[in-house]
């Protein structure tokens, strides 16, 4: 399609085309050497899809890619040739995806004025033939459309929400055949994440659960715990995601389940591992009131091998004790003359009098009021 041309300039003889392992290679004749140059497959699929005249398929395409320049030209051609083809509900989408908000208002009003027109023009057709159960089938007719355009496009579980909103349309049985249909496909198909999701929305949180640790999602399997008393009952499945977190050094979510079922010590040692020092300390103040100034140097070493001086003076003064070099040398670092003083305050006189003379050389530099140094 011309629309979507794009080229590079290239030297040499066409020698012949291959595709295989989903990719497409043009193969060209430089000098006495064979270059194979790789053709964009996205182009090709959406292409494919414009030239067919299937949109449909060129939208669902085009759902699955970021927002980039070239995916917003092509977003702006399919947008023209729905429109020129009266197939105003992906033109809707297009505009949508453009953010071109006023343009995509104004379709899915004139959609709904469109469908609604249609529709009582088939249901009056149907009265007045005296066909009633086609026209109560044309008032069921939009969600019956739309659960098949979410099957052809492969999303079932907007397909399934669709069918839960009008349960009362659907035999319990319907749906749930639908929704096991999809779970089935979800793991034949490999995708535990997602059939964990779907089970988790049926309510069947112990099936989630295995389905995350599965997929090695054990963070994402920790957040449904602890959402659910009756997995948080549950010694052995709770032991089993405490080691899986541990085991993928998650320690500050390991923590927080241990917290949950009251294992402050568990909770504290992984909050530390961790480097969730903020939990470790609100913790420790209720728990291990001992910890908590070690905690605090702690903090403040972690805070100074991640050069965040300034945040490290804080804990370590907080502290009031431990590696005195160490605050000391934090703060000279971050430029913090009172603090560095304040903390010789905290010395005796002879360790002070070590560092004096560091702070005085720093200060002799600096060009501030007298006073500021006294």
């Amino acid at each position: 399609s011309a629309l979507l041309l794009s080229s590079m300039g290239i030297w040499g003889d066409v020698i012949g085309l291959e595709r295989g392992g989903g990719k497409t290679e043009v193969m060209v004749m430089e000098g006495v050497t064979a270059v194979a140059y790789t053709l964009d497959e996205g182009l090709i699929e959406f292409g494919t899809a414009i030239d067919d005249g299937n949109y449909t398929r060129a939208t669902a395409f085009l759902e699955t890619l970021e927002m980039t320049p070239e995916t917003e030209a092509m977003w702006k051609t399919l947008s023209k040739l729905a429109l020129e083809a009266r197939q105003l509900h992906i033109a809707e989408r297009c505009f949508s995806a453009l953010g071109q908000v006023a343009k995509a208002q104004f379709l899915h009003e004139t959609n709904e004025i469109a469908d609604q027109v249609s529709r009582e023009y088939a249901t009056c057709l149907a009265v007045l033939e005296k066909n009633h159960k086609l026209a109560e089938m044309i008032f069921l007719e939009q969600v019956i459309e739309a659960m098949g355009m979410y099957q052809e496009l492969h999303r079932s579980d907007e397909c399934i929400v669709v069918a839960q909103a009008k349960v009362s349309i659907f035999s319990h049985p319907a749906l749930e055949n639908l929704c096991w249909s999809y779970y089935q496909w979800l793991v034949d198909t490999q995708q535990e994440e997602r059939a964990g999701e779907l089970q988790e929305s049926q309510g069947d949180g112990l099936a989630a659960f295995s389905l995350y640790l599965k997929d090695g999602l054990p963070a994402k399997a920790a957040r449904l715990v602890l959402s659910r008393e009756e997995l948080l009952a549950n010694t052995e499945l709770v032991e089993h995601i405490t080691a899986a977190l541990i085991k993928g050094e998650l320690y500050e979510r390991a923590g927080d389940l241990f917290e949950k079922i009251h294992n402050p010590q568990q909770a504290l040692e992984c909050y530390r591992k961790g480097n969730a020092f903020m939990k470790a300390v609100e913790l420790a103040r209720l728990a291990f009131p001992g910890e908590v100034v070690k905690l605090e140097e702690a903090w403040g070493d972690h805070l100074v091998q991640q050069k965040q001086l300034d945040a490290a003076i804080n804990h370590y003064i907080e502290a009031r004790y431990g590696s005195m070099g160490v605050q000391f040398e934090a703060t000279l670092g971050a430029r913090q003359w009172k603090k560095a003083i304040y903390i010789l305050d905290l010395q005796d006189r002879n360790t002070a009098s070590k560092y004096c003379p560091l702070v005085a050389q720093h200060i002799s530099g600096e060009s501030f009021p007298q006073h500021e140094v006294q």
